[in-house]
């Protein structure tokens, strides 16, 4: 599907700008760059989801493989130390593929070798089998586990805690180099011997943290070598996994042949669309607590309500994978609260974080997104409707924690000290983009969660007459409250200080939603401004670049980083909102879909040249030429990309 030739692998510089990235369906991954060349903390073979101790851990780091063949040994790992790189693999890659699992294909004179990496769905364990596809020689293959054994967040250092012993199992070793840490359980297919040799690799650097700001330099212990030999037709598996391994070479192929139906199972005209389909289930997990849940982006982002109801639909209703939406759909009625949904599940322990007002608000599109994919209304009004009912009582009986709503119906949140929507980034100690008031697009929501909430209700229902008024008092204050007359558009928010006219996304939402309040004029109105201001082919801009706020760069440390976030990066996942809206008051509808579909084929119908290869990222820059930033896979980026192409006439 994906095709990295030689020149571009043996170029470091073009090499380790490109990552893949492989789940297990349980929040643990496998990643790294195309060479196997770390950049990032994040990088592991072994990246798993634990319940005790509760978190995500790197437990293998990588694999120093080398072959010998008459007394000389062709390493085809490479790594970053001070001042150089070591060993050198890389020179040997003679192509990069992403299929159903990540490969890299070696040449050694005549020999040609291909190694595969993939996990496995619903467990802990890495599979990487190692293939002599041409060549008559019968090379011995060296494996050398390289362990980290730390939170995805920290560096390892050498250290006299680890316990360095590790102990025989069938065609392996088990290893604990930590207690309270799980073993890791080491195993080859065929016949190996193994030959202790503790032994620290020290200062191996991941580049992409220095560039961050962070700590980058970290030691690697390894327990041994693994010796066996290489034969043409007889591949070897290496597994790493933190339970007991049993037959590999059936685990390995039932692991494929679940691969191979579930890109069957994605359906659509375009092949790009159908892969971005099998690669979106990368997101979808059960967590430690059994939870049908979504990560909201690789690599550090753990699970989002928020990111998880703007998400679901692309993921799993426009998918093929309406069971699981489902779940995931009954699982967070349960947790509402006041009127809101959690917007932040701990991956270390069982707290929830109340800390959004539009989670709650996005769930209601959640669901009439299920229900426009032919979902089940009974579903909805089984296990749906009380929590909508309860969401919906609680902003008009006053009980929703640091939200009211006013006179004018308008429904107002936060304070000068919080970041209750979705550009909720802080740097310096304070809230980046203050938003606090009524915003443009949680009235766009709460409007539409009103009406929708009417839908589902029995006109009798004590509920429906206070919903109706509720929405009849804002749709008649909406326009007098937020229109900027100077741009002809709808202001960001609306508080004490008055109108802040900053020209952002926010108020796309009030022509996509739905439940509208705008007529086609003001539509088009909205849409003329964000198409002059913030339109790109890879999304919208989070500001105009007319602001003396705007930022086009995306680099330095954490806080320069976060004061760039919403300060005019381009969001992908907008163009799904910014398409339906256009589509919504488009006259000509088959030319503007044909328009849409030209315009966002970067993010449509192509993957990325750098940075995460089989997804889509968090955002790009805000200028020419838009590099890809943040995550270098965004669950809400890619969902509202398939999103889009339902939308533009895919299956």
């Amino acid at each position: 599907m994906i095709h990295i030739p030689r020149e571009e692998c043996v170029n470091t510089e073009t090499a380790t700008r490109r990552e893949w990235l492989d789940t297990n369906g349980i929040g643990g991954y496998a990643s790294s760059t195309v060479i196997n060349c770390h950049t990032r903390k994040y990088h592991g073979l072994l990246i798993a989801s634990l319940k005790e101790p509760r978190g995500k851990f790197v437990l293998l780091s990588k694999v120093e493989a080398s072959l010998v063949h008459e007394d000389l040994e062709f390493n085809l790992s490479t790594n970053k130390y001070p001042g150089v790189y070591h060993p050198t693999g890389h020179q040997f890659v003679e192509e990069f593929e992403q299929g159903l699992y990540p490969s890299i294909t070696y040449r050694i004179g005549d020999a040609v070798i291909r190694k595969s990496m993939m996990m496995v769905r619903g467990k802990n364990t890495t599979l990487l089998c190692y293939e002599l596809l041409e060549g008559k020689v019968k090379p011995l293959l060296r494996i050398r586990p390289l362990l980290a054994y730390r939170d995805i967040h920290t560096l390892t250092r050498e250290n006299m805690f680890l316990r360095p012993k590790s102990y025989p199992e069938k065609n392996g070793r088990k290893i604990q180099p930590y207690e309270g840490m799980p073993p890791l359980y080491m195993a080859t297919n065929r016949n190996s011997e193994f030959f202790p040799g503790p032994k620290w690799s020290l200062n191996v650097e991941h580049l992409m943290e220095r560039d961050r700001g962070f700590d980058y330099q970290e030691d690697l212990f390894c327990p041994g070598m693994f010796e066996t030999t290489l034969r043409k037709g007889k591949p070897i598996i290496f597994a790493a996994s933190t339970e007991p391994l049993g037959n590999l070479e059936r685990l390995r192929k039932k692991e494929v042949e679940r691969r191979e139906e579930a890109f069957a199972a994605c359906k659509d005209r375009s092949k790009s669309v159908r892969w971005l389909k099998y690669f979106s289930d990368q997101f979808l997990i059960r967590n430690a607590s059994d939870f049908a849940s979504v990560v909201a982006g690789y690599h550090w982002f753990g699970e989002w309500g928020r990111d998880t109801m703007i998400a679901l639909p692309g993921l799993t209703f426009h998918a093929g994978r309406r069971e699981f939406g489902e779940e995931v759909l009954a699982a967070y009625a349960k947790l509402e609260r006041d009127g809101l949904l959690p917007n932040y599940l701990d991956q270390r322990s069982d707290h929830l974080a109340y800390n959004s007002v539009d989670a709650s608000l996005w769930f209601f599109w959640a669901v009439q997104e299920y229900l426009k994919a032919k979902g089940s209304k009974q579903f909805v009004l089984d296990h749906i409707l009380p929590a909508l009912r309860s969401i919906v009582t609680a902003h008009l009986d006053g009980r929703v924690p640091l939200c009211g709503i006013g006179e004018n119906g308008l429904l107002y949140a936060g304070n000068e000290h919080t970041q209750l929507t979705w550009m909720d980034a802080q740097a310096y100690g304070g809230p980046v983009t203050p938003r606090h008031g009524a915003a443009v697009e949680i009235n766009a929501m709460w409007y539409n969660a009103l009406c929708f909430l009417m839908e589902l209700l029995p006109e009798k229902d004590e509920l429906y007459p206070r919903a109706r008024h509720a929405a009849d008092t804002l749709a008649g204050n909406f326009i007098d409250q937020f229109w900027n007359q100077k741009d002809n558009c709808l202001s960001d928010v609306v508080n004490g200080h008055g109108q802040d006219h900053s020209i952002r996304p926010n108020q796309i939402f009030a022509v996509s939603m739905p439940h509208t309040m705008l007529n086609i004029e003001q539509m088009r109105a909205v849409i003329s401004t964000i198409q002059s201001h913030l339109l790109t082919p890879y999304g919208l801009r989070t500001l105009s670049p007319r602001s003396p706020l705007y930022s086009p760069f995306y680099r330095g440390d954490s806080d320069e980083r976060d004061s760039a976030y919403h300060q005019g990066m381009v969001w992908p996942w907008l163009a799904g909102h910014f398409g339906e809206a256009l589509l919504r008051q488009a006259e000509d509808k088959s030319g503007t879909k044909a328009f849409l579909c030209k315009y966002f084929k970067p993010i449509l119908r192509s993957f990325p040249e750098e940075f995460g290869i089989a997804s889509v990222p968090e955002l790009y820059t805000g200028n020419h030429p838009h590099l890809p930033k943040g995550t270098i896979a965004q669950a809400w980026s890619v969902a509202e990309a398939i999103r889009l192409n339902k939308i533009l006439g895919g299956k």
